[in-house]
């Protein structure tokens, strides 16, 4: 072999050695999840319910999801004055909350709150919420607690939340379900339409991660959600 071919030979080794190793320096697991929020008082008052999801990406090695580094987002579209004026005919100034903000929002009107999930999602639907989280965010989104299918620039918290939902519409979910009832169908959207099977891992580690045990929330993890019809998950209440 001449000096040349050799020295070829040498390099050629030489990056594929950096390759692998910059490869194995690079690599990471990650892992997609969504938590429903619903919360309403009692008795229920209408202006008093609110919808709202936050959605992590947890980036690490090794089976220890715990371990992993999370980056977190919210969708809660609020008026930006915070107070509900259900019958009001014009749009107004939105506001997206933090899961922080949006739980002192909710305790602060002495409402309840219930929690579904952390479910796992996939990078597609979690892309889809970053999208719509900077849509909101943009400032050019406007709230009405009873919105349309003509303005998709309008919205209520319920269809900021269903805006990552490719395949069903507003018209797919209603207005008849507020608060709670809202944040159940949702859910249950999630239990049947998935393509994971949410009763296989228990996501839980989550909750604690996200400072979510400090507070009196009702969970409901995704072991208690049937993925058939109910009564309970359809009726408004």
């Amino acid at each position: 072999m001449t000096h040349f071919c050799r020295r070829r030979a040498r390099a050629a080794v030489f990056a594929i050695l950096i390759a692998c190793a910059g490869g194995s320096a690079a690599h990471a697991d990650e892992y997609y999840f969504a938590i429903i929020f619903g919360s309403q008082t009692h008795p229920k008052t209408i202006r008093d319910t609110h919808t709202w999801a936050t959605f992590v990406r947890a980036v690490g090695e090794g089976p220890d999801l715990n371990q992993y580094q999370l980056y977190v987002h919210t969708l809660s579209w609020m008026p930006a004055r915070l107070k509900v004026h259900v019958l009001r005919p014009f749009p107004e100034a939105g506001v997206n909350l933090s899961l922080e903000e949006t739980l002192r929002t909710a305790y602060g009107a002495r409402e309840n709150v219930t929690l579904w999930g952390p479910f796992v999602i996939t990078r597609q639907v979690y892309e889809r919420s970053l999208e719509a989280y900077e849509k909101f965010m943009s400032g050019r989104m406007r709230y009405r607690a009873i919105d349309t299918r003509r303005d998709s620039d309008i919205s209520d918290c319920i269809h900021a939340v269903t805006a990552i939902d490719p395949q069903f519409g507003r018209e797919r979910y209603p207005l008849i379900r507020v608060g709670v009832p809202a944040s159940r169908y949702i859910a249950r959207q999630i239990m049947m339409r998935s393509p994971y099977d949410q009763y296989l891992s228990d996501n839980a580690w989550l909750l604690p991660r996200l400072g979510l045990d400090q507070y009196p929330i009702t969970v409901v993890p995704p072991s208690r959600i049937p993925k058939r019809g109910c009564t309970l998950c359809i009726k408004p209440d």
